[in-house]
């Protein structure tokens, strides 16, 4: 597809990311991650190891990401890292190769914001290069694919769509980074399923002209269309 080898910009090696943020303050708390190289269509060819580490804050966690998550204040301070020791690991498990970082809405590049600046880390050049390389998947997929009420899917809604399986434990950053690359990948391999989900997109898209919608309704249900339709459907919509 055009607009992923775009965003790619011809980088192999993607790491797939979620991040929880703490609800207040909104920093990050925990970072999950899966780094994967891709074949020359882009689809998911190797899978490397996993990364995750908690991180500490100054803030409290805030009862409603612990009821989400599981991720209590005295579960950070035990196990976890300060924001710079969390980066340097995590640069470390990223690597040298030139990457590209999918997440999943813009929530995360928020907390990373958020986190980098309250750490006064926001010129670190290891965080700049997060920015540069960063790409929301989710902009993407729902040009192709929304909900009924024409809305952005979740995660898991995304990927009962495209009838890929889940892993389970979700809202934790590991197991919602792992399942981002399902769906990355179902994206890309499961054309039939897109092509339905576009179709059913262009259909509702409050964008499209009442004529162009009809010559869509007439192809759906497999009905030869002419140009003289066309012009029909025009001419009723100018009554």
């Amino acid at each position: 597809m055009k607009e992923i080898n775009r965003l790619l910009n011809n980088a192999k090696t993607i790491i797939f990311i979620d991040f929880e943020g703490s609800q207040y303050s909104q920093e990050i708390i925990a970072i999950g991650a899966i780094k994967a190289s891709l074949d020359n269509k882009n689809f998911v060819k190797k899978i490397f190891s996993t990364f995750k580490c908690y991180i500490k804050i100054d803030e409290i966690v805030g009862d409603f990401i612990t009821n989400l998550t599981g991720i209590t204040n005295e579960l950070l301070e035990n196990e976890g890292l300060t924001f710079p020791e969390a980066m340097e690991k995590f640069k470390r498990y990223v690597g040298k190769e030139p990457c590209k970082f999918i997440h999943y809405g813009n929530f995360d590049t928020h907390l990373m914001h958020n986190s980098a600046l309250n750490s006064g880390m926001n010129d670190d050049e290891f965080i700049r290069y997060f920015y540069e390389n960063s790409i929301d998947f989710s902009k993407t997929f729902t040009r192709y694919v929304k909900s009924e009420k024409n809305t952005a899917l979740s995660l898991i809604d995304a990927l009962k769509i495209f009838h890929t399986n889940i892993e389970t434990n979700i809202h934790d950053p590991l197991t919602d980074s792992i399942n981002l690359m399902h769906l990355y990948n179902a994206f890309l391999i499961k054309q039939s399923i897109l092509k339905e989900e576009y179709i059913k997109v262009l259909k509702r898209s409050p964008a499209l002209p009442n004529p162009f919608r009809k010559v869509l309704k007439k192809l759906e249900s497999e009905q030869k269309v002419t140009y003289k339709d066309f012009m029909t459907y025009v001419e009723e919509d100018l009554k």
